[in-house]
């Protein structure tokens, strides 16, 4: 073998390594897509601070990935309703929550207080929707496309909570369905969950 024929070898072989390798970075990793509907609301460094929320939920929530959150969901989340949350480490959601900007969190969430007792009128403070914050503008943009969506925008308007039933109807109903590929529906669901868990976390602490 030739020193020519040699080098032209090394430099083919190299090739098709960079190649193969780039090709299982792309089939193992799904690149966070923007939508239309968050894009016409957020701000690029909002779109990270979203993507780190739908992150946290699937891969630490749920222990799932982005090629099997679609058919695993169901099945992982009727687990966890079923233990009361009981896996789930309230310290992990707290640091989630806290290493969102201010500003963002005040355009998802408001602190509301509840009285755990009439007679001594001790409060507790718990996660709601933001009343005419820009997340619910988001949601209220994908009402149109998914009658889900539609029914529990339209339960949080009339609650002024992160109403759970539009959610358990759709876990314990096989003919519901929402796209669970699209951004925008695994959004929703990810502040939703975050939501409920940290006061679910909230509430047993005061029971125990």
């Amino acid at each position: 073998m030739t020193l020519e024929t040699l080098n032209f070898w090394k430099a083919n072989s190299m090739t098709c390594l960079i190649i193969t390798f780039s090709f299982s970075l792309l089939v193992g990793c799904k690149s966070y897509k923007s939508t239309q509907e968050l894009d016409s609301i957020f701000i690029s460094t909002e779109l990270k601070d979203l993507e780190t929320i739908r992150t946290f939920f699937i891969k630490d929530i749920m222990d799932l990935n982005d090629h099997n959150f679609q058919y695993k969901f169901r099945h992982e989340m009727q687990r966890l309703e079923s233990s009361g949350f009981a896996s789930l480490k309230s310290k992990k959601i707290e640091k989630l929550l806290q290493s969102i900007p201010e500003s963002m969190f005040n355009d998802i969430w408001q602190t509301k207080t509840q009285s755990t007792s009439r007679r001594y009128k001790v409060g507790y403070e718990y996660l709601a929707p933001k009343e005419e914050g820009r997340y619910l503008q988001f949601v209220a943009k994908n009402t149109d496309h998914n009658p889900r969506i539609k029914e529990y925008y339209n339960k949080i308007l009339t609650s002024g909570e992160f109403n759970h039933f539009p959610i358990i109807g759709y876990l314990n109903d096989d003919s519901l369905d929402f796209d669970l590929n699209n951004t925008n529906v695994q959004i929703v669901l990810a502040i939703h969950y975050i939501s409920i868990f940290h006061n679910n976390s909230i509430t047993s602490n005061l029971m125990n």
